[in-house]
């Protein structure tokens, strides 16, 4: 967490560009660490747990929109999607599932990951794009994400029996670390331009409780259902998904407001904020589920 302030105060200080920082974490640290987590991760819980979050993900969707009908009319309706459907379960989720559940189990952190990240790279990224670009250009556009080769490449190499080399896991604790650290001082890069005093703490703290109760429900309906078909998943398993809901906003939501020419500096208060958030409820669920 001490990267945000550190982002905050190098953008302020050196008018530093993000993208030196955006743009070899999302093409090529985060694949990475996907790609080797895939390859270690067990072949059952590869096949069931990003399911279920890419069930969250769409039925999170539809939440959205009646919250914008409801409360969130100040929000672009696409900003609130994204922001209500895309939990950081990469760059939160990993030092906090490291520090309540170890290290060999952040494999399963990035299975669950998955089917957040494929929702977001699909559908999420192809209704944005539609909106500036046709829809066989927003396709297109789509089909550049490396995220999907990098799946894709890792389900062939499971199939095929390849595992991470031992010899590169100390460098991967490495790239794991990186990959939390470089998360959080974008979302510190971010706030560097949001005028605090200007918040409307209540609005968006609305909009916040929503999304996680909705989130809550909607995980915990899509977990029991899971219970009753995927005999294989433990305790752990359970345990994990029951956190995402908690977890905060994804910081690419920011790059899908630099897209649509949103409020940036809305969706910048929503990652802070649900940040904030996370800090409490994941604390306070830790109590309970461990």
């Amino acid at each position: 967490m001490a990267f945000i302030p550190a982002g905050y105060f190098i953008s302020k200080k050196f008018d530093f560009n993000s993208d030196y920082i955006s743009k070899p974490l999302i093409n090529v640290l985060l694949p990475l660490l996907v790609f080797t987590n895939m390859l270690d991760a067990e072949s059952s819980k590869l096949m069931i747990l990003p399911v279920l979050t890419f069930l969250l993900a769409l039925g999170m969707n539809f939440v959205a929109i009646g919250a914008h009908n409801k409360l969130g009319s100040e929000t672009d309706p696409l900003l609130l999607r994204s922001s209500f459907s895309f939990f950081n379960i990469a760059f939160f989720g990993i030092p906090t599932v490291t520090a309540l559940f170890g290290e060999d189990k952040v494999s399963v952190l990035i299975c669950i990951y998955l089917g957040s990240a494929l929702y977001g790279d699909t559908i999420g990224y192809y209704q944005v794009a539609k909106t500036k670009l046709s829809s066989g250009e927003a396709l297109k556009e789509m089909f550049k994400i490396p995220f999907l080769y990098v799946f894709v490449a890792g389900i062939i190499c499971k199939i095929a029996g390849i595992e991470t080399p031992e010899a590169v896991k100390p460098a991967l604790k490495v790239v794991s670390f990186a990959v939390s650290a470089a998360g959080m001082m974008i979302v510190g890069f971010q706030l560097a331009n949001v005028k605090f005093k200007n918040i409307k703490f209540g609005y968006f703290f609305k909009l916040l409780g929503v999304r996680t109760i909705a989130a809550a429900l909607l995980m915990a309906v899509i977990a029991y259902g899971a219970s009753l078909i995927a005999k294989k998943l433990e305790e752990e398993d359970f345990r994990m998904l029951a956190l995402v809901p908690l977890f905060p906003i994804a910081a690419n939501v920011t790059v899908f407001a630099a897209f649509l020419k949103a409020d940036e500096e809305q969706s910048s208060i929503l990652v802070f904020l649900s940040m904030m958030l996370s800090l409490v409820l994941v604390s306070v669920a830790t109590l309970f589920l461990m």
